[in-house]
């Protein structure tokens, strides 16, 4: 029964793909059966392999770029209001742009590559991981760190037994948001500004209109996010709840 949405979900999903074939003729809504047969050919390329291993590669260093300012601003911000106003502004203004604005931008002044999706990820994931950290940092009870000075608590310990235990829900959430929303802006980052990846892929299969290969990519794409929510994103909802509710026990 654990699985039972996932077949319902699976089992529509085809079926209304199956009807919108039969509906729009093959040529524009390619068969389930050709669409998987044409993965079946492309799971047996090595560069198709290649492929996805660049575009996770891109994402996932955009990612970790971002978490690593996010948790040294982040951390800045949320123990100093002064340094939160300070930085703020900023941040939003990096929120408010959408990603084809600096994909447009980037393009003129890197041209296109893995420079490019990179940055993307960056500016796209870097506001929700900061205001998170942030947010959690202005949480803490500022009446622990007045008790470490006052016993002279190590700074290590101080970090390891109030700050972290203290972020991790906050930093928690931003990163299921943060994974959910790097490996797409990857690949529009590719469709655009990029001649390798997934995105890529996806482009020149709609300028040659190969409908079956654009399809194919899409699949992929499709299964990378349902393999990101099910492996990495659920698990990291599921702890910060777990942890969430611990430290509510404990208060």
């Amino acid at each position: 029964m654990k699985w039972l949405p996932a077949v319902v979900s699976l089992v529509i999903g085809v079926g209304g793909w199956w009807a919108a074939s039969l509906a729009f003729g093959s040529a524009l809504v390619p068969a389930p059966a050709t669409v998987g047969r044409e993965l079946w050919h492309m799971a047996l390329e090595a560069e198709t392999w290649a492929t996805l291993a660049i575009t996770v590669a891109r994402g996932l260093a955009g990612l970790m770029m971002a978490l690593a300012c996010a948790l040294v601003l982040g951390v800045a911000a949320g123990a100093s209001p002064a340094a939160m106003r300070l930085i703020t502004p900023l941040v939003a203004a990096l929120q408010s742009c959408p990603p084809i604005l600096w994909i447009t931008l980037l393009m003129v002044w890197v041209g296109t590559g893995s420079t490019v999706a990179v940055a993307v990820v960056f500016a796209s994931v870097f506001p929700p991981l900061f205001a998170n950290i942030a947010q959690g940092c202005a949480a803490l009870d500022r009446r622990l760190f007045d008790m470490a000075r006052l016993y002279h608590v190590p700074p290590i310990r101080l970090l390891r037994r109030v700050v972290l235990p203290g972020l991790t829900p906050y930093l928690l959430a931003g990163l299921s948001y943060a994974a959910a929303t790097s490996w797409k802006v990857t690949a529009v980052a590719e469709f655009l500004g990029s001649s390798t990846g997934i995105g890529a892929k996806v482009f020149w299969a709609y300028r040659m209109l190969e409908i079956p290969r654009l399809f194919a990519w899409a699949g992929i794409i499709i299964l990378l996010g349902v393999a990101l929510e099910l492996l990495v994103i659920a698990p990291l909802r599921k702890s910060a709840e777990t942890f969430t509710g611990k430290i509510r026990e404990q208060a």
